[in-house]
């Protein structure tokens, strides 16, 4: 119960927030994040051995086999950001412009950030395969649901399919991996939900504090962005690289 409260603490400094602007802050926003973390931390501490072990054992033993593991989801859990940051650029209609997309973005990154580091402290879980203590929630699937939420609150349900699945994906990669268990999945994708819908709820609120000027509402910024891709070789390293520069 103790920890359920701190985890509920976690939350509080965000609600007076996105409460002060209801022009953005719909409270049921909160009812798909809520259920998804909160069947995730019920099955990871109620129901731990009658689902998650069976669960493991299953993927580990029948499904994965000792097959090696190649940490794709790592990459992939940023291909949802990427998506909402440059699906405008390509030309895709888009709620926001590029530099508001930013904002948006930076905003519920920061709070992925916190909403995956605190809890980690909090709870102390073990990992399903031993390695450290920072099992729940799953910090990959809360990056990989930011995007894919950012997706589709600015590109709508078509777009947002292809993020999500993308999500879905790292989250069971994760389990594949034996890196978390199932109720770490879960919270993540809500923790992840959460942390978009904060970016959106303190866009302008944000934009106000700082001063930024409204810019056109077209996925391309009013034809204002400018993309410069520059590619960069090392002999000496033998590496590549690439400078990638935004003006909007």
């Amino acid at each position: 119960m103790r920890r359920l409260l701190l985890v509920i603490l976690c939350f509080l400094p965000f609600m007076p927030a996105g409460a002060q602007y209801s022009g953005s802050f719909k409270a049921t926003g909160l009812i798909a994040p809520a259920v998804l973390a909160g069947a995730g931390l019920g099955i990871h501490y109620l129901g731990h051995d009658a689902v998650e072990i069976p669960v493991r054992n299953w993927v580990q033993q029948d499904f994965r086999k000792g097959a090696p593991h190649h940490d794709i989801g790592s990459w992939v859990q940023y291909a949802p950001t990427a998506m909402h940051l440059t699906l405008g650029l390509a030309g895709v209609q888009s709620r926001h412009s590029f530099a508001d997309r930013a904002v948006e973005s930076g905003i519920a990154h920061l709070s992925a950030l916190a909403l995956s580091r605190i809890p980690k402290l909090i709870f102390h879980s073990l990992r399903p395969d031993g390695g450290d203590y920072k099992s729940f929630p799953s910090g990959h699937s809360i990056l990989a649901f930011t995007g894919a939420e950012l997706v589709r609150a600015d590109y709508g349900a078509g777009w947002a399919a292809g993020a999500y699945a993308a999500a879905v994906f790292v989250g069971a990669d994760r389990i594949y991996a034996d890196r978390h268990w199932l109720g770490d999945i879960l919270a993540g994708a809500g923790l992840g939900i959460l942390s978009a819908r904060i970016g959106v709820w303190l866009l302008e609120p944000v934009k106000d504090l700082f001063n930024i000027p409204d810019t056109s509402w077209d996925g391309l910024g009013g034809g204002r962005v400018q993309v410069t891709i520059v590619p960069l070789a090392d002999p000496f390293a033998h590496t590549y690289a690439a400078s990638i520069g935004l003006v909007f």
